[in-house]
């Protein structure tokens, strides 16, 4: 006995191309889904195809279509704040954060530091190309961190705990600015400023500062007590000058009045003589040098 046979269904291509219309419309619903990004505002947008390898750099805000295969990487172009400071809650870690600061004399100094910079839209391709798909939260921390760090300890390497702990140190923050700024601008980042806040010495640190402040007190108020003593001169010298000429013009005024003295009393002796020539003398007429024949 033969086995039964079953009539075949014959499926036509109309029937085919009607499933395959709506297998590629489920796909594409799917790879649609989702595809459509903003880019808000005070943002650049760069759109990176993995294909391709092309990127498009977007930067006024706007919707963009991202393909199935495309990323697109925001970057905020407003300032951002990249705080390292001792205080608790303070700074982007827990805990004491602050940069350790190495001096000239090889002492350590915890720094309170504060980096302000953002990404320019004309360097926002730069940028890219140095740090790929990573967001600014990574790039602040592990790059700026550690350009920080190597920028305050560049230049207080080059400085005394005097120079940053005392009032001169204002000129630390641009000092840290203008070290760093080249580095950054390579990686397509700007450097806005450089805020430098407090900073912790340790205590026999501070006793030397304090001691120096003291002696540095000291030295200004021996070179005002020597400027003094050297007017005080001048100005002895200057009056002794005066007397000796005050005393000269006197002595010329009492020759002077000797002088007009003894011409007076020749006067009153003239005018006292009866024109006689005296009995006795030298022999002369009287008031003068005519010898009596």
């Amino acid at each position: 006995m033969s086995a039964p046979q079953f009539p075949q269904k014959n499926i036509s291509w109309k029937a085919i191309s009607r499933i395959s219309l709506v297998v590629v419309s489920l796909w594409a619903i799917v790879t649609m889904k989702g595809c459509w990004q903003q880019i808000p505002p005070a943002s650049v947008g760069i759109k990176f195809n993995a294909q391709s390898g092309i990127s498009n750099k977007l930067i006024r805000p706007q919707l963009t279509f991202v393909g199935m295969l495309e990323r697109l990487i925001i970057y905020p172009t407003s300032m951002k704040n990249a705080s390292y400071v001792r205080g608790q809650n303070e700074g982007e870690r827990k805990g004491d954060d602050s940069i350790q600061a190495c001096t000239i004399e090889g002492a350590t100094l915890p720094v309170d530091v504060t980096v302000a910079w953002h990404v320019d839209p004309a360097e926002a391709t730069t940028a890219f190309q140095n740090f790929g798909t990573e967001d600014l939260g990574y790039i602040q921390a592990n790059f700026i961190r550690y350009i920080a760090t190597y920028g305050v300890n560049a230049v207080s390497g080059r400085s005394s705990i005097f120079d940053l702990t005392a009032k001169e140190r204002q000129q630390f923050g641009p000092q840290v600015k203008a070290f760093i700024q080249p580095i950054m601008n390579e990686y397509g980042l700007t450097v806005d400023e450089v805020y430098i806040g407090e900073v912790y010495p340790a205590a026999e640190v501070l006793a030397k500062v304090q001691e120096r402040v003291s002696k540095r007190n000291e030295f200004e108020l021996s070179k005002v007590n020597l400027e003094k003593a050297r007017i005080d001169a001048k100005t002895m010298m200057t009056n002794a000058e005066r007397d000796a000429e005050v005393n000269r013009l006197k002595a010329q005024q009492g020759e002077k009045a000797v002088q007009l003295r003894k011409i007076e009393l020749r006067k009153m002796a003239l005018d006292k003589w009866d024109g006689k020539p005296p009995m006795i003398g030298d022999g002369t007429v009287p008031f003068t040098d005519i010898p009596i024949r």
